[in-house]
């Protein structure tokens, strides 16, 4: 589309330009970081979960789309959210500890609320 417009900009050019503008490629798509504080809003890394469900007592397993885990772990603990105790990333599952089975209960519906009750499995 540049170059339609008359434009030459190469691919690293267009990749800085678009981070300056809060402009970052998630689950596939472009998007716009909202900056609050400085600091850019990741909860649209939200988008990039593809299913959650529980695992015993006191922990939430969350799939993400390959190498989304950790940015989607970030948006969680910023929530801070107090049912959440802590969570732990790989490249696309996070752990989500809770310290009892009420706070499991109280953090599914969390989850549910901001990525959706429609990717939570029983």
């Amino acid at each position: 589309m540049l170059s339609k417009d008359g434009l030459s900009v190469d691919q690293s050019t267009l990749s800085r330009d678009l981070n300056e503008m809060g402009i970052k490629k998630v689950a596939g798509r472009y998007r716009s970081v909202v900056m609050e504080n400085g600091h850019a809003d990741v909860a649209h890394y939200f988008d990039g979960v593809t299913r959650f469900t529980v695992c015993g007592p006191h922990q939430i397993v969350v799939f993400t789309e390959a190498g989304l885990a950790q940015p989607v772990s970030v948006a969680i603990e910023k929530k801070k959210d107090p049912s959440i105790l802590a969570t732990l990333a790989g490249d696309d599952v996070i752990f989500v500890a809770t310290k009892s089975r009420n706070t499991q209960a109280v953090a599914l519906r969390r989850l549910m609320q901001w990525m959706g009750d429609d990717k939570y499995e029983k």
